[in-house]
This record gives structure tokens, sequence and C-alpha cells, in this order.
């Protein structure tokens, strides 16, 4: 999942010659979700691309003249459904990467496995983060936002199946990890699969 922050005098107006782009409603779950991978005040409105799980918002920075958004693509490998066009995806990436170094990118890294990934375990050497759905509820989903990597964010646990009513048991571990150039892709793979050895109990 590239996740480009784009300079909006730069780029968004490329941007919006995709396709059509609908505003997503205060109330949506996907506008719901977006905040809760970020700070919640750091979103101020969310488009989606022809229905399909490709997304800009509009973010604050530091200065509060709301100059940046970030491009957000969900669902390159799904189960249950279609994922986005890799054409249109290949796309974007290229049009937001053409002749700038200064694109910030992430990319989601994800491991399934037929297991419930061992909590407590990973407890033992992370601060998790439990997340709640609107109702204040507890869910099936965890975060480490401390990864003690420094391209590594944060890795999010949470289960597969029960998400997109899926049959048997099916976990997914994901690491967003951080590309400062996204043609160098030197990805910290080896201490995400410690992370994931540590998830399934095999670790010394």
């Amino acid at each position: 999942m590239p996740v480009p922050f784009i300079s909006k005098q730069h780029k968004l107006n490329d941007i919006k010659l995709l396709g059509n782009w609908n505003k997503l409603k205060k109330n949506s779950n996907i506008l719901y979700k977006l905040k809760n991978r970020l700070a919640v005040d750091a979103v101020t409105s969310a488009y989606q691309l022809d229905k399909q799980n490709v997304y800009f918002y509009n973010k604050k920075d530091e200065t509060k003249k709301y100059r940046k958004s970030e491009m957000v693509i969900f669902g390159m490998k799904q189960y249950h459904k279609e994922p986005p066009l890799h054409s249109r995806v290949e796309k974007i990436v290229n049009m937001l990467t053409f002749k700038t170094s200064k694109v910030n990118s992430n990319i989601d890294v994800c491991f399934d496995m037929n297991m419930k990934p061992k909590i407590d375990n990973l407890k033992t050497f992370f601060e998790l983060k439990q997340y709640r759905s609107k109702s204040g509820k507890l869910t099936d989903t965890f975060y480490i936002n401390s990864t003690y990597d420094s391209m590594i964010e944060k890795i999010t646990i949470y289960n597969k199946a029960l998400k997109n009513n899926l049959d048997g048991v099916l976990w997914r571990i994901e690491a967003k990890i951080l590309i400062p150039n996204i043609k160098c892709l030197q990805l910290p793979l080896s201490e995400f699969k410690n992370i994931v050895s540590i998830a399934k109990g095999k670790y010394d």
C-alpha cells in the first residue's frame, strides 16, 4: 500500500483527473479508519476514487496552511474481492514520483497465518494497544506503535477472517514501513520476520 504525501500545488490537479473522486461523509467507516491510523485532528476531509480502495485526504501540517494531502491505497492482496487495478496503482505511483525525490512514501508488508498470534508473547517485547470500535468495544485488532526500528512505523495485528467474513481462521500481521525513496525499497524485513516469529511462538 504506497502512501505518498502530495504537494497540493504540484500534484493534486493531475490526481483529480484519474476519475471520479467522491467526498467521504464525516460518519463514514473509511474516514474513521483513516483517523484511527493517524492523529485524530490530522484528517480534514477525504475522497474516494470510483468506489475503489483508493483515497486521498487533506491534512493539517505544522504551518496550518493545508498544503498537503496524502494518497492511501488499500487491499492490494484480498481474499473476498478484487483489489484495485494494478495498472491504475502503477499510474498513480509514477505520477506522484515523476521528476521528484520529495515524495515521502510507505508500504504495508503483510504476513497471514492460520492461527491466532500469541498476543502475550508480543506484550513481552512491545507495548500493544487494543483497538476500540466506535461504540467503545474492544476488538480483535492490536497496534504496536513503537517497534524499535526507525523504518517500521507501526505493526497492526487483526482477525482477517472476521474483518472480511471469511471461513476458517486467518490472522494478519501488517507492518507499515517507511520508504524515504520509493525507488530504493530497502525494507527492514529481518526485523519484521522476528516479530512474526514472536507472534508464532518460535523465538529464542
